[in-house]
């Protein structure tokens, strides 16, 4: 195994039991599946990063429409929330 590292960590008891069980079903080690895991989590989260420009180019369209519906509103609501709940 090239350029490994090891490390002890402590995992709850399902986990135990899983990697027991699954190890054995696959006839590979705790540890690949574990290093499997990680490759899986690292795969993952990298492509999973937020994107700033996504989140306010979104926040842009929103208040476009806000303003664009209140400029349309006329008279305002003629009910409160609360009288939604006594239908």
């Amino acid at each position: 195994m090239a350029d490994t590292v090891r490390k002890q960590l402590y995992v709850r008891r399902r986990h135990d039991d899983f990697l027991k069980k699954h190890s054995a079903e696959l006839g590979v080690t705790e540890a690949e599946i574990v290093r499997d895991a990680l490759d899986s989590y690292i795969a993952y989260s990298g492509s999973a990063r937020r994107d700033g420009s996504a989140w306010a180019a979104e926040e842009g369209f929103i208040n476009e429409l806000i303003s664009t519906a209140q400029s349309r509103v006329t008279g305002g609501r003629t009910w409160q929330r609360n009288d939604l709940h006594e239908r």
